[in-house]
């Protein structure tokens, strides 16, 4: 008789990404991690510890790496992980934002143009920097009226973090009113030779 080892067998981590939406950070979520070259129905399962896209900024075919990898299951025992880490392809889409106006009050001017005193996005994460600018506004009709519909057109994304976003409308309504105009009566009288009468 004689002595020999059986060493563990070598184990292969595969790890399928999903796709996300910008969130800001570079978590990522699996929908399944498994182990390749597992001898016929033996169970062994693959846990990870974290999995990371590359960057926490918008792309398609970006990079997830999934570390903090262990064996489990009953014939864990008889295999161990070849290499240390796993790697997918996943993309992060951009988030859409939701535009905002403020429009001001106005007296009548016999035009639709409307003024805005505010222009925002909502739906911004944290406090990275996105503006929205406005190319026009205006109102559903040039007459006199309360609670008129504003709206704003022409929108577009900006700021140091606009390439995360994307507007999820192409136009911004407010309500707003054009109240009426005043106006001043003015008269040009004419001089008259004295008539004994008091009309001009």
């Amino acid at each position: 008789t004689d002595l020999a080892n059986i060493s563990a067998k070598s184990l292969t981590p595969v790890i399928a990404a999903n796709d996300k939406v910008y969130d800001g950070a570079t978590a990522a979520t699996l929908s399944s991690q498994i182990v390749s070259g597992v001898i016929g129905s033996e169970v062994v399962t693959l846990t990870v510890g974290s999995a990371t896209f590359d960057t926490k900024d918008v792309g398609t075919n970006k990079t997830v790496t999934a570390s903090g990898l262990s064996l489990g299951g009953a014939d864990a025992a008889n295999y161990v992980l070849g290499p240390a880490s796993a790697t997918d392809s996943a993309s992060i889409s951009a988030k859409s934002l939701a535009p905002a106006i403020v429009a001001d009050d106005k007296v009548y001017d016999g035009t639709t143009a409307a003024t805005l005193s505010s222009q925002t996005v909502a739906g911004v994460i944290g406090s990275e920097v996105v503006t929205l600018a406005v190319s026009a506004a205006a109102f559903d009709t040039k007459n006199v009226g309360t609670n008129k519909s504003v709206t704003a057109s022409g929108l577009s994304l900006g700021g140091a973090d606009a390439g995360n976003y994307v507007l999820g409308a192409a136009t911004a309504a407010d309500l707003a009113s054009i109240t009426q105009a005043s106006l001043t009566i003015t008269a040009a009288t004419n001089s008259k030779v004295y008539d004994g009468t008091t009309t001009a």
